[in-house]
C-alpha cells in the first residue's frame, strides 16, 4: 500500500500515534520484505507491547506471509483473534 498510496511508514515512528492506538493489532511482517521496511513494525510493537503483536515471517517476500508458512500464519491469526471474539 505504501507504494500505491504514497503513504510512508514515518507516521508509525511518531510516538504520539502509537500511544493513540485504540485496539489490539496484529502485524504480520517479514524482516526480508524489500518493499515495506521492517523497522517501523518492530518500533510500533516495541512502543505498544500491550496492544501490538508482531509475527515475524522470515524469508517471506512482500505480501506473501501466508504463502511462506500457511499453518503458522493461520495458527497465529487464530491465537490473536480467539480472545477477541
Amino acid at each position: 500500500a505504501q507504494g500505491r498510496t504514497g503513504m510512508t511508514s514515518a507516521p508509525l515512528l511518531d510516538a504520539s500515534l502509537a500511544d493513540a492506538l485504540p485496539a489490539p493489532t496484529l502485524i504480520v511482517h517479514g524482516p526480508d520484505d524489500t518493499i515495506a521496511p521492517w523497522g517501523p513494525s518492530r518500533a510500533l510493537a516495541a512502543r505498544r507491547p500491550d496492544l501490538v503483536s508482531l509475527h515475524s515471517v522470515p524469508q517471506a517476500p512482500h505480501a506473501s506471509m501466508w504463502n511462506a508458512d500457511p499453518g503458522r500464519y493461520e495458527e497465529t491469526l487464530r491465537r490473536f483473534l480467539t480472545p477477541l471474539m
